[in-house]
């Protein structure tokens, strides 16, 4: 008898390599709109954008700013610092970069075969606090999207993990109980904290060994880890 019978899992950076199909999105977004007549290299424009989206990230997570508000102050800071206003070229760079993210077809290594390996056993949730019109069509694009029952995201409802709300949400979506559930995810204050919230197990998937304020359930650092586990 297995332990679980839902899995809800992260979408970005757990399964689909956000990182690296962002990064290729807008290097060619970069040099689309001539952005190195402002920045001195690419890396510049990276070193000045990732740290304050990930700050946003985080106050957006917290119900703090609207999804509009992030994509204008994001996109809109790498130019303000460089001394240029320019909102309607940053409102491009943003079209430009989040139109062909979902087109870069890049899964974690092992990925594909971690879902070949679970659907036979589980049902598969994905649960992600990414945006409606970006999350489906990555799934499609990489080949993933006919191994999950349902793709439950924070617009849903309007509310973002870790709020307890929304695995409140997921749960009554799957018809599943948080007891023979597990979710699995690569964000520790967002995936796992919130699993734990709810009394969830939680399996902290943690490549680049992150500490953590507590013990998850499990934690793998490596994808294909998880068939020891599961």
């Amino acid at each position: 008898m297995r332990k679980y019978k839902d899995l809800f899992i992260d979408l970005d950076d757990t399964l689909y390599d956000f990182s690296g199909a962002s990064r290729e999105a807008f290097r060619e977004t970069y040099e689309l709109l001539g952005y190195d007549s402002f920045f001195d290299s690419f890396e510049q424009y990276m070193t000045i954008y990732e740290p304050y989206n990930l700050e946003l990230w985080r106050i957006y997570g917290e119900g703090k700013i609207t999804k509009e508000e992030l994509n204008k102050r994001r996109y809109s800071h790498p130019l303000e610092v460089v001394g240029v206003n320019d909102p309607e070229l940053a409102a491009t760079f943003c079209r430009e970069a989040l139109s062909r993210i979902p087109t870069k077809n890049k899964l974690i290594p092992g990925a594909k075969e971690l879902l070949e390996y679970l659907r036979p056993h589980y049902r598969l949730h994905i649960l992600s606090n990414g945006f409606k019109e970006l999350q489906a069509h990555k799934m499609s694009t990489t080949g993933i999207l006919d191994y999950f029952d349902n793709l439950i995201l924070s617009e849903d409802i309007g509310v973002n993990k870790p709020n307890r709300e929304l695995y409140e949400h997921a749960l009554e979506r799957a018809e599943a109980t948080v007891e023979k559930s597990l979710m699995i995810g690569d964000m520790f204050d967002t995936d796992i904290k919130g699993a734990a919230n709810i009394g969830m197990d939680q399996l902290f998937f943690n490549p680049k060994n992150k500490e953590c304020s507590f013990a998850p359930t499990y934690m793998v650092f490596d994808l294909l880890k998880i068939k020891d586990i599961l």
